[in-house]
């Protein structure tokens, strides 16, 4: 299942409101209109409105969020005064939206209170009638029995209320409450060991760490590269098996384990130094395709799958890679069009455990690099400007790595940067850490991998072309880090990825349904005042 594409398709669906400015000046017009037309049918007809907001701001408790419900309503009652007496009707029709609104920060209950309040509240301006109170009950019973429906669903799958799993998501990215999220996540965390291998060539760290950078935004690990690089700028770091399984429940320990990877890269022991035997490059029966650099006692491998599509590489693989030092680079450079077969792990080791054997007859070879970077203006997709470059040499073949800060690339850019670069090295490559700190680069998708941008192929060819000028053989060594029991998100996440999967296409089937009824309801029952309807 394509985790990041199901999270997608429903993290999208949350928008911000617009600048208060404008909610404010449609709030002020629109109760000068409600207050001009009281003058024609009663001043009580104002008073409900300024009891309306009154209500919805004790209640909400947030002043942006009760003008805009503010505008809605008032429209609406605007609308209702010209077509019926029965007026107090229109505090309904927006309050389920309220409703859904509050439950971030609100448990089911008081957010079916908010409901039933700020719609039954204002319609006292005219005196108690039975029939708003059971217009009030009806609605808010509809919404309650809606978001009850909602939480066994989520609570069959995995234990947990839908709303319990949502809400702390929901504060985290509209309220950029991240606390309660994080503390959410290490209840529900598992401890685990992480291996973080160091590769030191010259003055740079190449660094592969047992951690996956999610959440999102400033949540968990998603800022491990950006702390480690804040340490020393000539950090890269790649992203390696793994999916959000091995997310860091906490970003705070995320910039502890930064700290202890800085530390041991300033630690001038326990590098192991390593002769270099060549690129090399190799295509898989299962479409993968990888180049591996074989080392006296490791190797270092990047795989992609052109055409195909890579996106978090079995975490299974670290078993492997932990063994001898063979270190394998996810490029995430192609958003998936075909899932990952299910032997991948297999067709990978399988290619890296040949080219080992080239060692027996194998002689040493130089080891050339050179590292470039520059920036970008305005590309999209992009968590951050910077695009830096890796030209790695055996005195025969080049490797070209462009390095950008983006969740995943569009294969339109990764076959352009393949084409560009083609002419300048042997192997062109492209690779993200599969950057989720930016998760709102677009209006059209809060995940928006790397688009193409005639600026950044442009830059990345004369980036490479500067780097290959400027080739220097370097001596390398390799250095492997374990920092044990740090908790992470775990196999949790599969579950909430397969609730999110069947409570989001059922909620997004039905979520309607309580925002109707109070419109249904406010017809039937003017109708019934009226004398259309008779019992």
């Amino acid at each position: 299942m394509n985790s990041e594409a199901i999270t997608r398709k429903y993290y999208s669906k949350i928008k911000s409101l617009p600048n208060i400015k404008v909610i404010s000046g449609i709030s002020v017009l629109e109760t000068g209109l409600v207050y001009l037309r009281s003058l024609t049918i009663g001043i009580d007809y104002f008073i409900s409105l300024i009891l309306y907001f009154s209500v919805m701001l004790l209640l909400l408790r947030d002043l942006k969020v009760t003008l805009f419900f503010l505008d809605l309503t008032a429209f609406t009652y605007l609308v209702f005064s010209f077509l019926t007496k029965e007026v107090f009707f229109s505090f309904g029709i927006f309050a389920p939206l309220a409703g859904y609104g509050s439950l971030a920060s609100n448990s089911e209950l008081r957010a079916t209170g908010i409901i039933f309040l700020s719609t039954f509240v204002p319609s006292l301006a005219y005196g108690f009638r039975p029939i708003t109170l059971a217009y009030s009950l009806l609605i808010s019973s509809v919404f309650y029995v809606y978001i009850y429906l909602l939480n066994r669903k989520g609570e069959r799958l995995t234990g947990f209320k839908s709303m319990q799993i949502v809400r702390p998501f929901i504060m985290g990215v509209v309220r950029k409450d991240y606390e309660a999220l994080e503390k959410f996540l290490d209840n529900l965390g598992i401890k685990t060991n992480l291996r973080i291998g160091i590769f030191k060539v010259s003055d740079h760290f190449l660094v592969l760490p047992k951690i996956h950078f999610g959440l999102s935004g400033e949540i968990g690990s998603s800022k491990f590269p950006y702390y480690l690089e804040s340490l020393n700028p000539k950090n890269i770091i790649f992203h390696g098996p793994g999916s959000h399984e091995i997310d860091i429940t906490s970003s705070k320990k995320t910039m502890e384990i930064a700290k202890l990877a800085f530390s041991e890269e300033l630690n001038d022991s326990n590098w192991k130094d390593q002769l270099f035997y060549g690129i090399y490059a190799w295509k898989s029966k299962c479409n993968f395709r990888g180049i591996t650099l074989l080392f006296s006692k490791s190797t270092l491998t990047f795989v992609e799958r052109p055409g195909k599509g890579i996106d978090d590489l079995p975490l299974r693989l670290w078993d492997y890679i932990t063994k001898e030092s063979d270190y394998v680079v996810d490029c995430h450079n192609e958003y998936l069009t075909e899932e990952l077969p299910k032997q991948t792990d297999k067709c990978i080791i399988e290619e890296i455990e040949a080219i080992k054997k080239q060692r027996e007859n194998a002689t040493p070879k130089p080891f050339l690099i050179s590292f470039k970077e520059g920036q970008v203006k305005a590309c999209e997709g992009l968590c951050k400007k910077t695009i830096r470059v890796v030209v790695i040499s055996d005195g025969e073949k080049k490797i070209g790595i462009i390095y950008l800060y983006a969740n995943n690339s569009d294969p339109s850019l990764t076959n352009a940067i393949r084409d560009r670069l083609s002419k300048v090295v042997d192997i062109p490559l492209l690779v993200t850490p599969d950057d989720h700190t930016c998760t709102a680069s677009s209006m059209r998708d809060l995940y928006l991998p790397a688009q193409y941008c005639d600026e950044l192929v442009h830059l990345a060819e004369d980036l490479v072309k500067e780097a290959v000028s400027d080739l220097k053989e370097s001596s390398l060594s390799i250095k492997e880090l374990d920092v044990k029991g740090v908790k992470v998100v775990g196999k949790i996440v599969s579950n909430f990825v397969v609730a999110l999967e069947e409570v989001g296409n059922y909620t997004m089937r039905t979520f309607w349904i309580p925002l109707v009824s109070p419109l249904i309801l406010a017809i039937i029952f003017i109708l019934v005042t009226d004398g259309v309807i008779k019992f």
